[in-house]
């Protein structure tokens, strides 16, 4: 019997795309996905994103087998629920919003819910705008996303962060975002606590990622792939390099 194989992939950049502020999935990228799936491998979005946002623009295209949210603050089955989650506690995502960030757009996130501040713009996606952070003193938070107005703002914030006293969280820059979870958090590390669950050996394990919020989960298995157009920083910690998604399956199906 042929081993069966799991593979992690990314979504934004990866099999979601956007284009005129509309997204979309590649049909062939959807069909080889399920062919995967129907010989018995496992599909598991790995992303920065909250998991509502990981769930609201699959349904009706894919059904992962698993999700792992919030650069692996969460990990949930197909039916979202939760594996292993690690929260972040109110006190410090209220310290860092007062000495960095009280004016910046940002998002955060429970379980079930996306809640934002300071936010102009329109989401198509579930979101409810909150008047101030306190309000969710009691909810069990994931984490949270600041908005900044380009990636040298981001980088800036996370470089400041990094060298600050706040250890109990970790930033993750992702172009012009960045997401903030707890500080054992990273898509490697999810990776590798689903796959030590699911009883996956290091050569059943393939991921996929185009940008360098990936690079943790690309490094944490031997067959980790990206795009030709993605960054070299990105590129040189991967196995190797295809244009799409359906391109690696066919690699991995053989």
């Amino acid at each position: 019997m042929k081993q069966k194989n799991i593979l992690f992939t990314d979504m934004d950049g990866t099999i979601l795309f956007s284009d005129n502020g509309k997204t979309y999935f590649k049909e062939s990228d959807l069909d080889a996905i399920k062919e995967f799936q129907q010989r018995g491998n496992l599909i598991v979005i790995n992303s920065g994103r909250a998991l509502p946002w990981i769930v609201a623009p699959l349904e009706g295209y894919l059904l992962p087998d698993y999700m792992i949210a919030g650069t692996g603050s969460i990990i949930a089955d197909s039916h979202q629920q939760i594996l292993h989650e690690e929260p972040v506690s109110f006190t410090a995502i209220k310290k860092i919003i007062n000495e960095y960030a009280s004016d910046i757009p940002l998002t955060v996130h429970t379980k079930d819910n996306i809640f934002s501040c300071n936010q102009k713009e329109q989401y198509s996606l579930p979101i409810t705008p909150i008047s101030s952070i306190d309000l969710l003193k009691t909810e069990k938070l994931y984490g949270m996303s600041f908005h900044f107005k380009d990636n040298k703002s981001a980088k800036a914030f996370a470089d400041w962060l990094e060298k600050s006293d706040h250890q109990e969280v970790r930033a993750f820059v992702n172009i012009q975002d960045v997401d903030m979870a707890w500080r054992d958090c990273s898509k490697g590390n999810a990776m590798n606590i689903l796959c030590q669950k699911l009883g996956f050996m290091h050569e059943q394990v393939y991921a996929i990622g185009d940008a360098e919020n990936d690079i943790d989960m690309l490094r944490a298995t031997k067959h980790g792939y990206t795009f030709h157009h993605s960054p070299a920083t990105v590129k040189q910690y991967a196995e190797g390099c295809v244009k799409s998604v359906s391109e690696l399956i066919d690699k991995i199906l053989g």
